[in-house]
């Protein structure tokens, strides 16, 4: 038998279906794409294909390394001494790896170092701190020491990593301090920041010092006299006029007399290492020798 639909049904039916396939349609063009997302490809292609980081000095084993160590600091001979698990004897004298610093020095987006070393002598000790430079060639020490203590001589506070290089906090003994007792600190209270440049020979690195006053970074010899005399040179942190320019100074500056250390003569003929005041800070700067 043969049912009729009445025609108003088969109209209300086709609009029905005519309405699910809009909806249908409209669900699709809603619906999240499944294809791969070319730009978040691409940007980390690129970052998988950009160089890594230079390499520091983060993981040296500084206590299985070669050292050059100056005893005293104030003379040309260095020593040689190669430390095993941070330690090395020959039955008399001991040296023991101390605290390590790391700070960038010379400003090469590597990680470098200040390391502190002892010398034991019996009663006598003498307390260093080294700078290390990271280089393609691994680590290179600088061989003139940035800080030491000893009896009756400077004490040195605290060596912190700051912006650009080290920083070293001491109290010195002038000429003024001669009378006081050895177990006493000296007077000449000083806070200093200390980085690295190449200088004088390829490979060879020097200790700077860059705040409060521009100078040399090592070890300034004691004052021998209070006054001081008008600078009427260019000061040079290192004896190298072509590594660096001369010191700029804001305004006036003075220089005194300092002793006369034999690490700081004949190595480097044609130059002399001077005391310089600026304001209430001092150092000591390299100062071309008159003739030279």
């Amino acid at each position: 038998m043969r049912v009729s639909i009445p025609l108003e049904r088969t109209r209300g039916a086709l609009a029905v279906s005519a309405v699910l396939m809009i909806a249908a349609a409209a669900l699709v063009a809603c619906s999240p794409s499944q294809q791969p997302v070319v730009g978040a490809q691409s940007e980390q292609s690129v970052d998988a294909d950009e160089p890594a980081p230079p390499a520091g000095l983060e993981s040296t084993d500084f206590g299985d390394l070669d050292w050059t160590f100056r005893p005293g600091g104030s003379v040309p001979e260095t020593l040689q001494v190669t430390l095993v698990d941070g330690k090395a004897s020959d039955g008399m004298v001991s040296y023991e790896l101390g605290e390590v610093v790391l700070a960038e020095l010379t400003d090469d987006d590597r990680m470098d170092a200040a390391v502190q070393i002892t010398r034991l002598d019996g009663n006598a000790i003498d307390e260093q701190w080294y700078l290390w430079v990271a280089t393609d060639e691994g680590p290179v020490q600088v061989t003139l020491p940035v800080a030491r203590m000893a009896r009756c001589g400077t004490v040195t506070h605290s060596v912190t990593a700051v912006e650009g290089g080290v920083e070293i906090h001491e109290t010195r003994r002038s000429v003024a301090d001669q009378s006081i007792p050895c177990s006493d600190p000296g007077s000449d209270e000083r806070t200093r920041t200390v980085a690295a440049i190449e200088a004088r020979n390829a490979g060879e690195w020097w200790p700077v010092q860059t705040a409060p006053i521009g100078g040399f970074g090592g070890l300034c010899p004691m004052t021998t006299h209070l006054d001081t005399y008008e600078n009427e040179g260019a000061l040079y942190p290192v004896p190298d006029a072509a590594a660096t320019e001369p010191i700029a100074f804001d305004g006036r500056s003075t220089v005194f007399e300092i002793e006369g250390w034999p690490v700081y003569g004949e190595p480097f003929p044609g130059w002399v290492l001077t005391g310089v005041q600026h304001g209430d800070d001092r150092g000591c700067a390299w100062a071309e020798a008159p003739g030279s």
